[in-house]
């Protein structure tokens, strides 16, 4: 048995997700520290309707939950992760997970990264689509046809053989609708966002963070290796920790490659830490051998361990 850990990103937040582990005192630990960097009540703002889907908050909070989360497995089992990879955002908690960065500087880097990705879409209309049925090179291929410097469509999201998500202005994102479907693409759906993640559209964040990340102590030497969403590396100096964590905000995510490498690395079980199960959805869809379990709710922790036994 090899493992593997994931961690979700933005979309996977619920009303639900402090609940099922409202007993548990590290985990309550884990989100009371959060509040207090935070200066809001975790628990409060998770029932707001508005707020647990506005990025300003949505993003520090999946990365509280699913830290606290993980904390919480970590002081019930012994499990003892090959590797670690985050969806976007989850990239951040893998970070943590591994040791790589501090919790309370990753909390306040992700409330930075909130705020900047919002200052950036000021004044400007974007959107994001998932685009289902259709080979993620056709789709790629499609938007780097169509985009133009003042008129940005890209594929931001490999999620899996057959769906592939893409972001820019929204306009652009209609008119390229009925190509993807002449194309082939069953589905085009746009998403509840106007953030234009992981897009060009960006490149003023990832410069941002480039900077706040000079003042931030990383630590190379971890539990464990996390797989960068940029360019798929396993960093080995700051120089390049920096570079593909500020890089990916402004870049597609290549979670099928990402997968790929777990298949490479011999990884036999997945587990999912974080609100919902976007992430097992999307490995099975991959790879129906990798075993995935998903740790969601605090009686999934004794299910994970007779499942790896």
């Amino acid at each position: 048995m090899k493992l593997a850990v994931i961690f979700p990103g933005q979309g996977s937040q619920n009303k639900d997700m402090a609940e099922h582990f409202s007993n548990e005192s590290s985990f309550n630990n884990i989100i009371n520290i959060s509040s207090e960097i935070l200066n809001y009540d975790i628990k409060e703002v998770i029932k707001d309707d508005h707020k647990i889907n506005d990025t300003i908050y949505t993003q520090p909070l999946m990365l509280a939950i699913s830290y606290a989360m993980w904390d919480t497995l970590i002081k019930n089992t012994d499990i003892n992760p090959y590797l670690g990879a985050g969806h976007s955002l989850g990239e951040y908690t893998a970070l943590v997970a591994n040791k790589s960065l501090s919790f309370e500087d990753a909390l306040l880097l992700v409330k930075k990264r909130a705020e900047l990705m919002s200052s950036a879409m000021n004044g400007v209309d974007g959107a994001m689509a998932a685009v289902i049925g259709l080979d993620g090179k056709v789709v790629d291929d499609i938007c780097k046809d169509v985009t133009k410097s003042d008129y940005i469509i890209e594929a931001v999201n490999f999620n899996c053989p057959g769906q592939t998500v893409i972001a820019g202005h929204d306009t652009v994102v209609d008119q390229i609708t009925p190509v993807l479907k002449n194309e082939g693409a069953k589905i085009v759906k746009k998403l509840p966002v106007s953030i234009a993640a992981h897009t060009s559209l960006l490149k003023s964040v990832a410069n941002n963070l480039r900077e706040e990340l000079k003042n931030i102590n990383i630590n190379l030497n971890n539990q464990f290796d996390v797989i960068h969403n940029y360019d798929l590396s396993i960093s080995k100096s700051e120089e390049s920790f920096i570079d593909s964590l500020s890089m990916q905000v402004c870049s597609p995510v290549r979670w099928i490659e990402t997968m790929q490498n777990f298949k490479d690395e011999n990884i036999t079980d997945v587990i999912e830490v974080g609100p919902g199960n976007v992430l097992q959805g999307l490995v099975k869809r991959y790879d129906k051998s990798l075993r995935v379990h998903s740790l969601d709710k605090f009686e999934d922790i004794k299910l994970i361990e007779q499942a790896l036994q």
